[in-house]
């Protein structure tokens, strides 16, 4: 059992090491499609974040409240952010891509 979660550790290590590599390494238009994802991830779960940082760190009821709407305020901006990056993104892959296309679907 002890074997396994070291195994288990250490390919999580190793992932992560690679997902960075991957993610330093990539030509432009692949990063901006990945730094996309992450901003709408991020954005997503700062609310949930937000809120249980605002409960902890203030008075319960207006640290929750607080904590809330700054989540909100900034989840929407990083989505807003993101789905940008990713159109942005998707412009310039088909312009890469269309003229490789383009003689087989005419």
């Amino acid at each position: 059992m002890g074997q396994e979660t070291k195994t288990t550790v250490s390919s999580l290590g190793a992932g992560t090491v690679v997902w960075l590599v991957l993610l330093l390494c990539a030509p432009s238009a692949e990063a901006n499609v990945i730094r996309g994802i992450g901003k709408i991830l991020s954005g997503v779960l700062l609310v949930p974040l937000s809120t249980l940082a605002g409960t902890f760190s203030g008075p319960p009821l207006v640290g929750t409240i607080a904590g809330a709407f700054n989540g909100t305020v900034q989840g929407v901006g990083l989505v807003a952010s993101g789905a940008l990056e990713l159109a942005n993104s998707g412009v310039a892959v088909a312009k890469t891509v269309a003229p490789y296309l383009l003689p087989f679907l005419l």
